[in-house]
């Protein structure tokens, strides 16, 4: 439609210049025009167009000058914007290149995209990813660094400088840097995470709880996972507690804790600990038989085993004989049951538990060196007992605390992994894929990093 008026205005246009020029013709008139002795006659029609092609001139002379005096500036412009366009594509080919792994590439763009772009927050960026690839953390940390400079670049900076702390194992520096984050960024979900993770992972329970609620407040994380969390850092300070003697204090720290995550079985084993220290045996023990019930686990066995202290042998066997029988048909009991039933020497009762298991195929290799226990105790037969103990080294292993952030398999239960730091990452599993016992890898260069993640446990 717009080419359509186009072409009509055009012909419109030609139309009326020719009436004009038309006009003119049959009326030619005379100019005499008298100047410094010359004489210059002329019709009107010859005066007119000498002035529109003098006009025309005069315009593109003007046109040539504006260009002569923009010239280099034009040029200068787009030699900036060749400049920038090959920078967009060397950050482009960089991240591409840290992306795929590839640390020679990914330097080599970084190194073009900052001679292209003079220290542009971007250009940092890739240099600080392209670093870590490399493992110049030095690089990367001084990159990290002149990003603090931009206020739009600074909270990123923050947090790659966190990620580089947290690696090198200075916690302490990584938590002032999360708070510099959280006073940039308080609503940001990973900073209240972070700043979690890492007064947890150092200690500061206290500090540890106010900045959870904070973020359950502002709804920075789900309620429920929150409430598993509050529950984990209060087992955190009951074991504070504990160590420094305020059992008292201990106590109604791990009672908020069992109230908050019943599943949650460290602090059904400290609950039931010190109820039994505080006087209330049998309270301790329906506490950890109700959670047996429910979900069988070693280490309440190991704690209602450690309720009642200077018990004879016979006498906790038989305690740990009812408590098996809170849920008899599941493996853990069978396997606890038989163990008591090996220490009372009742052969017949540990045999029909541990065979129950190997008939519904649920035998482990606790369960196969059971019964090679039981060949050698009743019957001392070693040829028996050697073919037990064979299938027992190809049988399925025993689950475990594992960290999930980095394969770490502790021998017992914190709120935080010993091996990385990371809060409430462990949890009770069959460690099973190849890359579970692999160690740990190294910073990702997106700036995470599994050293204080806040996670959930089992």
């Amino acid at each position: 439609m717009r080419a359509l008026i186009k072409v009509v205005v055009a012909i419109l246009l030609v139309g009326i210049v020719a009436a004009v020029a038309a006009w003119l013709a049959d009326r030619p008139g005379l100019i005499a025009v008298t100047w410094l002795g010359y004489r210059i006659e002329t019709s009107v029609g010859v005066l007119i167009a000498g002035i529109v092609l003098l006009l025309a001139v005069a315009a593109a002379l003007l046109r040539l000058a504006l260009i002569a005096a923009r010239g280099p500036r034009l040029l200068a412009a787009r030699r900036r914007a060749k400049k920038r366009l090959q920078s967009e594509r060397a950050l482009v080919r960089g991240l591409v290149a840290v992306a795929a792994g590839d640390a020679r590439d990914a330097k080599r763009q970084a190194i073009l995209a900052e001679g292209l772009s003079e220290g542009s927050p971007l250009t940092l960026l890739l240099a600080a990813q392209a670093a870590q690839l490399n493992g110049d953390m030095a690089a990367a940390e001084r990159a990290y660094r002149l990003m603090l400079e931009s206020d739009e670049a600074k909270f990123l900076g923050l947090r790659g400088l966190i990620v580089l702390a947290r690696r090198r194992g200075d916690n302490d520096t990584a938590l002032s840097l999360a708070r510099e984050a959280q006073a940039l960024r308080p609503g940001a979900p990973w900073v209240a995470s972070e700043l979690f993770g890492l007064q947890a992972a150092l200690g500061e329970w206290h500090a540890a709880e106010e900045t959870l609620m904070g973020a359950l407040r502002h709804k920075l994380i789900d309620n429920a996972e929150g409430k598993r969390h509050r529950a984990v850092v209060l087992v955190g300070r009951a074991d504070a507690a504990t160590a420094r003697g305020d059992t008292r204090d201990a106590l109604g720290l791990v009672e908020t804790a069992h109230s908050l995550a019943p599943d949650l079985v460290p602090a059904t084993t400290r609950l039931a600990r010190l109820l039994a220290g505080s006087g209330k045996l049998r309270k301790a023990e329906k506490l950890i038989e109700a959670a047996w019930a429910k979900e069988p686990h070693p280490d309440l066995a190991a704690a209602y085993a450690a309720l009642v202290p200077d018990e004879t042998d016979e006498a906790k066997a038989e305690r740990l004989k009812t408590l098996a029988e809170a849920n008899p048909t599941a493996r853990e009991s069978r396997e606890l049951a038989a163990e008591q039933a090996l220490t009372l020497r009742q052969w017949a009762t540990a045999r029909d538990s541990l065979m129950a298991l190997v008939a519904a195929e649920e035998a482990t290799r606790r369960t196969y060196d059971l019964l090679a226990d039981l060949e050698r105790r009743e019957k001392g037969d070693e040829r028996r007992a050697a073919e037990w103990t064979e299938k027992a080294a190809a049988g399925e292993a025993e689950p475990r605390w594992f960290c999930h952030a980095c394969g770490h398999t502790p021998a017992a239960w914190a709120p935080h992994c010993p091996a990385c730091h990371s809060f409430d990452t462990l949890e009770w599993r069959v460690p099973g894929a190849i890359t579970e016992i692999l160690p740990p890898p190294a910073a990702p260069a997106d700036g995470t990093l599994p050293a204080a993640t806040v996670g959930t446990a089992g």
